[in-house]
């Protein structure tokens, strides 16, 4: 019944969807009509990718101890860890059906990676952090699994993520209401499972946000869904892009910027939209959104490759190397060179946002806590990554901090 529904609604939007979310797909009149089907039918690799996992199977990836490039940076962990582990699970109990998967994505640990991220939130703020973590990895998962409808069928993809798209919009009370008229929010009990908890997420935000925050944060979903769904399509065609386009739609699909967007309101602070839109905090968002997706690829590289996804940051570099110096240390000297760029643009950006506000003690304040908070968020995912046994770092571990991970 769902999986019928669904494709109703994706032949009914298929031209609309094309449009915003594959905006440099073929014209229509030159698309390849046949492609979503075959795609569909594909199992496994096909295209690009397969050559490139052939190439890459049974090599090693060296990767340096990268906490020395993030050497002076904060890592706290937040006093209620124990119950915020507690929370996750009854989450994930909620809309995770599957107990191979349940157990799975319990032992990923999301409750430490959430305390990391907010070790000076207050619980309140906790529960709105968590219900959306878990919602982001859940939703996300649906789509880069390889084991369900929606992952395997472009047309069932887009409907997701457009109905996904309207529940936000709904939750977060951004839908026109007419004059007189209360607002009506989508009931719990006719959600798609893996929208469940953004309810959770949705009441938090319009009780604690202004309407120019949560429509914030709603433009970073939809460009976090859109670029989900772009990489989708190299997905399922087994197509790499360059590492220029890459960059472009990992720093959207990694998923970070919203939670970026919703800093002020779990911190409990409301920076001036003049800061807000600021170059420098634009720079600052962009360069802690590379950092984490660098970090997120290559701790998650052996697992996704596994599970025959060749979307990321690893093997795109490796596809794209000059033929002469195609290797995998040369993606590793690479890997470094980029994400110390990074670092050194995210504290440019916070060196310009601590002059801009210097002189109103406030600002001043409330602008290093959304500073120190995106270094948090950048130490959790590093801190994590290594820990969790989703990535299974801890098998690749050596003696000086270094990683040898074999793909």
């Amino acid at each position: 019944m769902m999986r019928t529904t669904l494709l109703r609604l994706a032949r009914r939007t298929r031209s609309r969807l094309l449009s915003i979310l594959f905006p440099h797909s073929l014209p229509a009149a030159q698309e390849d009509q046949s492609a979503p089907e075959q795609a569909s039918a594909q199992q496994g690799l096909c295209g690009e990718a397969l050559v490139l996992a052939s190439q890459l199977n049974g090599k090693t990836f060296h990767l340096p101890d990268l906490w020395k490039v993030l050497s002076d940076w904060p890592l706290a962990a937040n006093p209620h860890a124990q119950r915020l582990d507690a929370l996750v699970d009854s989450l994930l109990e909620r809309i995770i059906t599957n107990e191979k998967k349940l157990k799975a994505l319990k032992q990923a640990n999301f409750g430490r990676l959430i305390s990391l991220w907010y070790p000076n939130s207050e619980w309140p703020e906790l529960e709105i952090a968590a219900a959306y973590s878990v919602w982001i990895f859940v939703w996300d998962d649906e789509v880069d699994a390889g084991d369900t409808d929606v992952s395997n069928d472009e047309e069932l993809s887009r409907a997701y993520y457009q109905k996904s798209l309207s529940t936000i919009h709904n939750l977060l009370g951004l839908d026109p209401v007419e004059d007189g008229q209360e607002p009506v929010f989508e009931d719990d009990q006719s959600l798609h499972p893996n929208m469940a908890l953004f309810a959770d997420v949705g009441r938090g935000m319009r009780a604690t946000t202004d309407r120019i925050q949560r429509e914030r944060f709603y433009r970073e979903l939809e460009h976090f869904m859109i670029q989900v769904g772009v990489e989708h399509v190299h997905r399922m065609r087994g197509s790499i892009p360059s590492v220029e386009k890459y960059i472009e739609i990992r720093s959207g699909s990694v998923g970070c910027a919203p939670q970026i967007a919703i800093t002020d309101a779990m911190l409990k602070i409301r920076l001036p939209e003049s800061i807000m839109e600021c170059a420098a905090m634009k720079a600052l968002w962009r360069e802690t959104v590379v950092i984490c997706f660098i970090l997120n690829d290559v701790y998650s590289v052996q697992k996704e490759i596994a599970q025959d996804s060749l979307l990321n940051l690893v093997p795109v570099m490796y596809k794209n190397c000059d033929p002469e110096k195609q290797s995998l240390d040369t993606v590793t000297r690479e890997i470094e060179v980029l994400l110390q760029k990074s670092v050194r643009g995210f504290d440019d950006a916070a060196k310009s946002l601590s002059e801009m506000t210097s002189n109103d003690a406030k600002l001043s304040q409330d602008t290093q806590s959304f500073i120190k908070w995106c270094r948090y968020f950048i130490t959790g995912v590093q801190q994590w990554s290594l820990e969790s046994r989703r990535y299974g770092m801890a098998e690749c571990l050596n003696e000086d901090g270094s990683l040898s991970i074999v793909l």
